[in-house]
């Protein structure tokens, strides 16, 4: 099996096969428009030289999507993008991309294993305060007082000479906060005017101290063992620094359930948009029902981004909603379309595929015999032969033909190529 694309229906074995079809074969087939090609690696669909594109994955066995994430990886390295994957327990992904990407010290897990996260990592207090305050769903109602508040910790935390993490502001004594300051004050870390700044801002946010400790409570039991912890031996680090660091970060989820983690990472992606950096986001099996800030994330339209999903069923990741599916669908320039075992999903993706218009011959022979005339002794006998065609509009490819396909086949619609293609995915 060849890692490149190889036309099936040239040479001698496609020639043999021309000569098996008739000419309205020919016709179906043409205005199909289906390219055949012989059994390939994914890897011919994500070729550096080609640059990095918008895709979709959608079906067939987990083996042969994780390939198809890991040469999209290998794509966006290559043409100089740093790369962020977001899974939920996928072991088989991890691997894969760590046999990739292992030996590159560019390469960064976070998982429950190596317990690097931190949220706060590489942030200024401003952007801190607006990721508290964006990411707190409507369960926590915190006001605009909070974000004085936060901004007001982060302050002191960095007149201080302290770090801005997770930990200082999860463990803050809110109670010693205005005793604290003054004794900055007096040890010569800030000047008069810096104390009562500082202090205005903690006070305007007494109301919401109760609240902001909650949604620390929360997010640090989400993080769990993903959480970075000082002096673990491990080097902290989120979506922003390792985008910074042109890194290639792979970070476990556990759960699209756990709405505070997703809605961070979700933050520091768009935080990354916003400060200019280009990069690849692969995602793999995330429900957009579980969590409306990522849904809205990923069907926002821009060019400075390229976007892999995956999903053993991309339409009902989507939760078989229409304007969501369209939107990615409207963006993507490779779809990989495998078995799948919803009869909605074969449905919407032969609609995606289109119809064509399909001729069909059908033959009907008349038999009989002509009356006797004056000047014949016997009846002559007649045989008409008769040709119809019909035409009719049918999908390019059923749904029942998508429901039925084997280990391996695939289709994929490239928008680069203008061709739907069909073939057996090499897993080797």
């Amino acid at each position: 099996m060849s890692d490149e694309l190889q036309r099936a229906d040239k040479g001698i074995s496609g020639f043999l096969r021309s000569l098996m079809m008739t000419s309205t074969d020919r016709i179906n087939a043409w205005n199909r428009g289906i390219i055949e090609y012989q059994p390939c690696s994914i890897d011919a669909f994500f070729t550096p030289d080609r640059g990095v594109y918008n895709a979709v994955i959608s079906g067939g066995e987990n083996k042969m999507r994780v390939k198809a994430m890991a040469a999209q990886a290998i794509c966006a390295v290559k043409n100089n993008f740093p790369v962020v994957i977001l899974h939920e327990g996928n072991y088989e992904l991890e691997d894969q991309i760590r046999n990739v990407f292992g030996g590159n010290d560019k390469f960064v897990e976070v998982n429950n294993d190596t317990s690097c996260f931190e949220p706060l990592f590489s942030l200024n207090e401003l952007e801190i305060a607006n990721q508290i305050m964006e990411t707190a769903s409507e369960l926590y109602d915190m006001g605009w007082k909070a974000r004085y508040y936060i901004e007001g910790i982060g302050e002191y935390l960095k007149k201080s000479g302290k770090n801005l993490s997770f930990n200082m502001f999860s463990t803050c004594p809110h109670a010693q906060m205005f005793e604290k300051v003054e004794n900055l004050r007096m040890q010569g870390g800030i000047n008069d005017i810096e104390e009562q700044q500082i202090k205005s801002k903690l006070m305007k946010g007494q109301s919401e101290i109760d609240k902001l400790d909650t949604y620390m409570a929360s997010l640090k039991m989400e993080m769990g063992d993903l959480r970075y912890i000082p002096g673990n031996g491990q080097q902290p680090i989120n979506i922003i620094s390792a985008l910074n660091d042109a890194e290639i970060i792979c970070i476990d989820i556990a759960s699209a359930m756990n709405k505070l983690l997703l809605n961070t990472l979700v933050f520091q992606l768009k935080l990354a948009l916003s400060k200019g950096i280009r990069y690849t986001l692969i995602v793999d099996s995330i429900s957009l029902n579980a969590n409306e800030a990522f849904a809205n994330y990923l069907k926002a339209p821009t060019d400075r981004i390229c976007t892999l999903i995956a999903a053993d069923d991309f339409y009902s990741m989507v939760g078989g909603d229409e304007k969501a599916f369209n939107a990615l669908m409207g963006r993507c320039q490779i779809a990989v379309v495998m078995s799948h075992t919803s009869g909605n999903s074969a449905t919407k993706w032969a609609e995606i595929f289109g119809q064509y218009d399909k001729y069909e011959t059908s033959y009907s022979r008349a038999k009989g015999s002509s009356k006797r005339t004056p000047f014949s002794l016997f009846a002559s006998p007649y045989q008409n032969n008769t040709v119809n065609i019909n035409e009719r509009r049918e999908y390019v490819v059923k749904p029942e033909k998508i429901m039925r396909m084997g280990y391996g086949e695939a289709y994929v619609l490239t928008a680069a190529r203008g061709e739907l293609a069909h073939l057996i995915l090499n897993d080797e």
